[in-house]
């Protein structure tokens, strides 16, 4: 890919859900600039392995791996089509985590990341990783949700 120098940099948060695609647009068709350089991060998930079967890590592994390329697949051509230069990363940890250390270590100007628009008790549950990334980073956070996530919320 080109080399990122003399370029404003940033870093987008990836998973394979339709909300990471939706944050990715939004900056593309609003505050996308010429000397934009993207870094995409995706953190796979993490799986207890304790206990498991040789066949079962090997094959979670291996579904992992084809996961991950896929992801950046299909994340180079969306860059294709924009026409902007930029790369594809991956990181181990807590996702939140990794966002903002990755963007620290890329320079990034500002973090891009999508909402799966969790509930109060879900997000308390589950925990967002966008909030992670919101209160943690020392740089600007766009959260981008999607308009029929607050539709959804109001019927739930």
């Amino acid at each position: 890919m080109a080399s990122s120098e003399g370029k404003r940099k940033l870093v987008v948060a990836i998973d394979d859900s339709v909300y990471a695609e939706q944050a990715f647009d939004y900056y593309v068709e609003n505050l996308r600039r010429d000397n934009d350089y993207v870094c995409f991060l995706h953190c796979p998930e993490l799986y207890e392995l304790s206990g498991a079967s040789p066949a079962v890590v090997d094959r979670l592994l291996n579904e992992a791996r084809d996961k991950v390329k896929s992801l950046e697949e299909k994340y180079k051509e969306k860059l294709k089509e924009a026409n902007l230069p930029g790369k594809f990363r991956t990181g181990q940890g807590k996702p939140g985590d990794v966002v903002c250390q990755l963007a620290h270590e890329e320079n990034a100007a500002f973090i891009v990341i999508g909402s799966r628009g969790l509930g109060k008790i879900r997000r308390a549950l589950l925990g967002s990783v966008s909030d992670r990334v919101v209160h943690h980073s020392p740089i600007p956070v766009l959260v981008c949700r999607h308009p029929e996530q607050d539709k959804h919320q109001k019927k739930a």
